[in-house]
């Protein structure tokens, strides 16, 4: 019993997957996929993984930037290569949020000394990108609204992609407000009744002190919209490998919706929803069920392709401390007596 209650999640997930691999294999024509994944023009593929180049390095430039907020300094390289240790268990695993549990035990033994908040800066990394997306995603399908909600499916699913839109904006602020409500004595003393708070005060404290640096917050957001561009435009050239010519800007929206949609933690990696998704989106562009699986097969695959090349990094990692300079400002934790 206690095996199920801890594994409950991924027996959740694992059982979307199933039933949405179910539905797709069902309802299509196997032949006439694999038909339109051989044809695919070689070329433009070679340029969709060439398009997701600026992803990589874009990423590790964020997730610098979100460390030095915490006076730790790490080489560029080591960055990258911790970032592509989490996109190759990303792939290994259960999805990305495998990635970033590897992520966060290899840089919290890079940097011993700060625990917390080099293992906060993981999480807040996988927000900005996720709100990052969120916004890039909001612009272009506000472009082609009308289009978007023009079939029943499809305007449930915008609906439910701006929904998240509205909660990303809203938790954006809250976040950015906490340092100043966690200054009021009523609200700091409920906080401490809270069970176990104290085992926490360290994350609280990395919380506070990147919360209060907005404009390096704003900035990583920003910076992130060139990456999502990338993911777009490598969507973009597998639908163009297939002598396919859709509308730019709804194509777009609709991998940008996608995206977002399977980032939710509700299935492995999003397999078969991803796919039942730009079924059911694709075919406002005039793309056949049959062309809407090859395409999301083959962009799968490619993704795949990046995450498999993390693995060279993760077998030839070498462990490194990166020690903070003896005469940092530590900020003081929120729930010391």
């Amino acid at each position: 019993m206690e095996f199920l209650r801890r594994r409950l999640g991924l027996i959740f997930r694992a059982l979307v997957s199933f039933f949405a691999i179910t539905w797709v294999v069902r309802t299509n024509d196997w032949n006439k996929v694999w038909l339109n994944v051989r044809t695919m023009d070689v070329t433009w593929l070679l340029a969709a993984l060439v398009c997701f180049v600026p992803t990589l390095i874009i990423v590790s430039w964020r997730w610098r930037m979100l460390l030095r907020v915490h006076d730790v300094h790490m080489r560029f390289w080591r960055i990258f290569e911790l970032n592509m240790i989490g996109q190759f268990f990303s792939t290994v695993g259960v999805g990305t949020t495998g990635g970033d549990v590897f992520k966060i035990f290899y840089v919290t033994r890079a940097v011993p000394q700060r625990k917390a908040a080099v293992a906060f800066t993981v999480i807040l990394d996988r927000v900005l990108g996720l709100l990052a997306l969120l916004l890039f995603g909001a612009v272009l399908a506000a472009c082609r609204l009308p289009l978007l909600l023009s079939h029943p499916d499809t305007g449930k699913l915008t609906g439910t992609f701006f929904l998240f839109v509205l909660g990303g904006i809203v938790g954006s602020i809250a976040a950015c407000l906490g340092p100043l409500l966690l200054q009021h004595e009523g609200i700091r003393y409920l906080i401490k009744k809270l069970p176990l708070v104290h085992r926490g005060s360290n994350l609280f404290a990395a919380y506070e002190r990147s919360a209060r640096t907005i404009g390096i917050n704003l900035l990583a957001v920003a910076g992130t919209i060139p990456s999502h561009i990338g993911i777009t435009l490598m969507a973009y050239c597998v639908v163009r490998a297939m002598g396919l010519q859709p509308d730019f800007v709804a194509f777009c929206a609709i991998v940008a919706i996608v995206n977002m949609l399977i980032a939710l933690p509700v299935s492995i990696s999003g397999i078969g929803v991803r796919e039942a998704l730009f079924k059911t989106f694709l075919v406002l562009l005039g793309i056949g069920p049959d062309h809407a699986i090859a395409f999301s097969l083959t962009f799968f695959a490619l993704n795949i392709i990046w995450c498999l090349a993390g693995g060279p990094f993760y077998f030839f990692y070498r462990h490194e401390t990166h020690t903070p300079p003896p005469n940092v400002q530590e900020v003081e934790p929120i729930f010391s007596e």
